[in-house]
């Protein structure tokens, strides 16, 4: 990246499709799929929290846009970007009091890549919800924090 009066700028992608001008974006956002004021709530099925999380959100925006982990086929490259806009790795989005868990993965040590395919075959140990806004994304371990997106 190159460096102007201190800030980092990211790379302006100037296909018709792709468009990055906010700085605090890491990736390029999808003209059609992600704005400013969409909310993306990433959760599992019959989550309580993500039900709670999907009113509030609605209540700051009308653009909320709901994904289940377990019929949203996440690709790598997806969850690296959620992973990025987290600040946290894969092992630490998982909910470790699970018997799953418990009974397969605690004490097990993986490397990155190893984590990351263990998010993906097994989206039901996610914390969930996630929130996702502007590049920003928040594991909502309680409904109301996704007012600090």
């Amino acid at each position: 990246m190159a460096h102007i009066f201190g800030f980092s700028v990211i790379r302006v992608i100037l296909e018709e499709r792709f468009y990055s001008l906010n700085l605090n974006l890491k990736m390029p956002m999808h003209k059609n799929t992600e704005h400013q004021d969409e909310i993306s709530i990433l959760h599992n099925p019959n989550c309580s929290k993500a039900k709670k999380a999907l009113a509030y959100a609605k209540s700051i925006t009308k653009k909320v846009a709901s994904y289940e982990f377990s019929h949203s086929k996440t690709t790598p490259t997806q969850w690296r970007h959620i992973f990025s806009a987290l600040g946290k790795g894969p092992k630490e989005i998982l909910d470790k009091s699970l018997p799953y868990y418990q009974e397969n993965i605690r004490g097990r040590e993986f490397e990155e890549e190893d984590w990351l395919h263990v998010v993906i075959k097994n989206p039901q140990l996610i914390r969930s919800p996630i929130a996702m806004r502007a590049g920003r994304a928040l594991i909502l371990d309680n409904p109301t924090d996704i007012y600090q997106l």
